[in-house]
């Protein structure tokens, strides 16, 4: 992401005006992605407008979700660069900004406009759908998380971030397919692979940053390829499921 890009897709939240939120609130419970979204948003995201990734699109989606749903939800909610807490609007609660992330990343009703050519199919680095469920990952280097306040959740998480070089935060948030909700009580297992040289395997914890994510550190060259197996077992499934993302380390 480019801190100064004008109407980053992290500032397009920002579309809905008082008048929509206070309809909102005059609903009960918490809104879900799609009502978040819809109420203003997809004015910007659904035609592209000013650059915006276009909802659906999982290619113009996934360079902003490299570093992992969590850190790209926690920017949404602090602001990033010219873009307010929250893209202004105040009322929207931490797990209704991370609900219409999701959403724009995948929608689960059809669209009925006219979808654009398909694009050919790439691996995704950063996102899997397999069981039932989207899994995404993220990897962040120590360094970049000691940037955060010294308070903050991300640098507190897993008993603080290692002191010197060559830690990396391995981040796993787990959805349901059919409606994009939070799987939480997994577990989920890593086993890290520089390919021919090392190995490291390890439980991921539950995160503070949402009911729906793991994570946790590992020893990691820079500037290397690196294989990242998953192994994710549901509560009450009788088998894990296993994802594999290869990431090179920046």
């Amino acid at each position: 992401m480019t801190a100064r890009r004008p109407l980053t897709w992290v500032a397009l939240l920002a579309c809905a005006t008082p008048i929509a939120m206070q309809a909102a609130h005059a609903q009960s419970g918490e809104r879900s992605g799609k009502e978040v979204v819809t109420m203003r948003c997809a004015q910007c995201h659904e035609g592209g407008a000013n650059g915006a990734p276009r909802i659906g699109d999982k290619q113009a989606w996934t360079p902003r979700l490299k570093l992992g749903i969590d850190l790209t939800v926690r920017s949404a909610i602090k602001g990033h660069g010219s873009m307010p807490p929250r893209g202004g609007m105040a009322d929207l609660t931490d797990a209704e900004v991370r609900s219409a992330i999701i959403y724009m990343f995948n929608p689960i009703a059809a669209s009925t406009t006219v979808a654009p050519a398909a694009k050919p199919a790439q691996r995704d680095p950063n996102h899997m759908s397999i069981d039932g469920m989207e899994i995404f990952f993220g990897l962040a280097s120590a360094k970049s998380l000691r940037a955060f306040p010294k308070d903050s959740v991300e640098r507190t998480m897993h008993g603080g971030v290692p002191k010197g070089d060559g830690s990396y935060h391995v981040n796993v948030s787990l959805f349901a397919s059919a409606n994009n909700a939070p799987i939480s009580g997994a577990q989920v297992d890593m086993q890290v692979e520089q390919l021919g040289l090392s190995s490291e395997s390890k439980k991921l914890e539950p995160m503070p940053t949402g009911s729906s994510s793991y994570g946790g550190y590992f020893k990691v060259a820079g500037h290397a390829p690196y294989r990242f197996t998953v192994r994710v077992r549901t509560p009450g499934s009788s088998r894990a499921t296993e994802a594999v993302f290869e990431r090179r380390t920046d």
